[in-house]
């Protein structure tokens, strides 16, 4: 099966991908002036950057926080500290560093951006409402919601150029949990046969359907999925095939069309996220 490629975070544009639509968010730079690393004035902020650009958020604190003790009304300090709460699993301390940047920016695109992660950064509600955040960032593991939500944000993972996710799938009373590859180019969400025998999928009378692999077409079980969540986002009576996986791989299957046309995903690489929303 043809895996999604990931485009780099450098790329800003609109893809449609059979029904299902992807976002790529620009990353947004906010250089300062000095060429020296020196630990006054505007130099503090240049080291700061340069430890963002390396992920070294805890450090880049340290000298986001250290600009702002001299100057507070440094909006791209307070961009970039929010940046680095947030990378840091942080997020609901970064707010008050976005809404002042959206008080006080006069950088159309930073103001932007500060207004869509706010949108997205949320005490986790009780069950039942309608938006649920998952911590931000690749230091956090996910965490899952129990309500249903219309929206989620979930750490961002890459694999050899592949999207991938933490998945939960119900069936008959039954709990499987995995890791899937985002697949766009799949018509069906697949599940491994040792997923497959954990959840107590009888396929013994079940249709089969023809699908191609890297080594050809094969005809494999098709099933339909009482319940598959993803961070809280939860989707219903899903088509999918049962593959045949190596028993090394590290994966349990893919998320095909039949899962995720139902929603519109947005890659987020300032905050490290995919964020989830039903269409």
């Amino acid at each position: 099966m043809r895996l999604a490629r990931v485009l780099t975070s450098q790329l800003c544009q609109w893809m449609l991908v059979g029904t299902a639509s992807i976002i790529f968010i620009p990353v947004v730079f906010a250089e300062a002036s000095g060429s020296q690393p020196v630990l006054t004035g505007a130099s503090l902020y240049t080291v700061g950057v340069t430890a963002y650009r390396h992920g070294d958020y805890e450090k880049a604190l340290h000298y986001f926080r250290q600009v702002l003790k001299n100057d507070l009304s440094n909006v791209n300090a307070h961009y970039y500290l929010a940046l680095s709460l947030d990378n840091l699993g942080q997020a609901i301390d970064a707010v008050s560093d976005y809404q002042f940047v959206i008080s006080h920016g006069t950088e159309p695109a930073l103001v932007e951006y500060a207004k869509n992660r706010l949108s997205l950064i949320q005490p986790i509600p009780a069950k039942g409402t309608d938006i649920a955040l998952i911590a931000a960032g690749n230091q956090v593991g996910p965490v899952l919601y129990g309500g249903v939500a219309k929206q989620v944000a979930v750490p961002l993972k890459t694999n050899k150029n592949a999207l991938i996710v933490d998945a939960v799938l119900n069936q008959d009373g039954r709990r499987a949990d995995g890791v899937f590859i985002i697949d766009t180019g799949a018509t069906y969400t697949s599940i491994s046969q040792a997923m497959a025998d954990q959840l107590g999928v009888d396929l013994a009378h079940c249709e089969t359907v023809y699908i191609t692999t890297a080594n050809g077409r094969i005809e494999v079980p098709k099933v339909t999925l009482q319940k598959l969540n993803v961070n809280g986002l939860e989707a219903y009576n899903i088509e999918a095939t049962v593959i045949p996986l190596r028993k090394e791989s590290s994966f349990s299957g893919l998320l095909g069309l039949s899962f995720i046309r139902q929603f519109v995903l947005t890659i987020d690489p300032q905050a490290n996220q995919l964020i989830f929303r039903r269409n």
